[in-house]
């Protein structure tokens, strides 16, 4: 298991380190050991989206509390190793650029759902968002508006 970003309340720190937990069963109590790696990947609240067996890809999240990432990272496991790489980010929308927060969630293979609130100037019940599909698990990315509601 991995664990990778956090935040720290009392300093508003994302850490960027790398949690390796593994477990091992063998006849007996189970042995539990931490390692702790380095990694330049500092975030909180990002959406991890898995693309094949030893290749995720992590979307969105924040910097810091009044900052998004607005870079995509790919991760490849393999046996003992880590490698995390930026790859191209996608041509994010001026509305997703200058909103101030976003949320989503994995839609799997590759595909991540965004929503960012709609005009933040209407205070009603019915205050409406707008979502986005990015797809990072084809051959070429794709980001289209969805739905408003």
């Amino acid at each position: 298991v991995y664990i990778i970003g956090g935040h720290t309340l009392e300093s508003n720190i994302r850490s960027p380190n790398i949690y390796k937990i593994k477990v091992d069963l063998p006849l007996g109590s189970p042995d539990i050991t931490c390692t702790v790696l380095q990694s330049h990947l500092s975030v909180s609240s990002a959406i991890v989206t898995h693309t094949c067996p030893d290749e995720f890809l992590i979307v969105g999240g924040y910097e810091s509390d009044s900052q998004k990432r607005m870079i995509c990272n790919k991760i490849s496991l393999s046996n003992d190793n880590i490698n995390i790489q930026e790859v191209e980010t996608p041509d994010w929308t001026g509305d997703i650029k200058q909103s101030k927060t976003w949320f989503g969630a994995d839609m799997g293979h590759g595909a991540v759902l965004f929503g960012i609130p709609g005009d933040n100037k209407n205070h009603n019940s019915d205050s409406s968002f707008y979502f986005y599909v990015l797809n990072l698990g084809g051959e070429e990315d794709l980001m289209q508006s969805c739905s408003q509601g």
